[in-house]
């Protein structure tokens, strides 16, 4: 008994093991706001996100932030991503919420748009004041 609970706890700390360092990989070499900024900065594209499933609604701005993507208190690498933020938060305050910085992208997005940098509206989870989601 003893030792089948044994072999338990390793198969369990075997499995966390894994899913930490599979994590780990995502976070350095596939993390799609990493891939955004590295586009953006090397000069490629303009576009951070065109796609996904998430749009902002009527009272929301989009903005774009530059926001560090940390391991606990390790900084991997920086991330760029279009944000959904209501208009009245302001770039100031929600670079404070994600301690890094904002810029002001579209003040009344539509699925329809076709420039800047967050198109067709899309962007990440809404920050709401007082509860940062993404």
């Amino acid at each position: 008994m003893k030792g089948a609970l044994i072999r338990s706890f390793a198969v369990a700390a075997v499995a966390l093991m894994v899913g930490l360092v599979g994590d780990v990989v995502y976070v350095v070499l596939f993390c799609p706001p990493h891939l955004a900024w590295k586009r953006v900065q090397a000069g490629r594209t303009t576009v951070v996100l065109d796609h996904g499933y998430r749009y902002a609604v009527a009272d929301e701005s989009i903005y774009v932030c530059d926001v560090p993507h940390a391991i606990g208190p390790v900084v991997v690498h920086h991330d760029l991503d279009c944000v959904c933020a209501p208009e009245e938060l302001g770039t100031a305050a929600l670079g404070q919420m994600l301690n890094g910085t904002c810029a002001g992208e579209q003040r009344h997005p539509t699925r329809a748009d076709e420039v800047g940098a967050c198109r067709h509206a899309h962007c990440v989870d809404p920050i709401v004041p007082g509860l940062i989601t993404p």
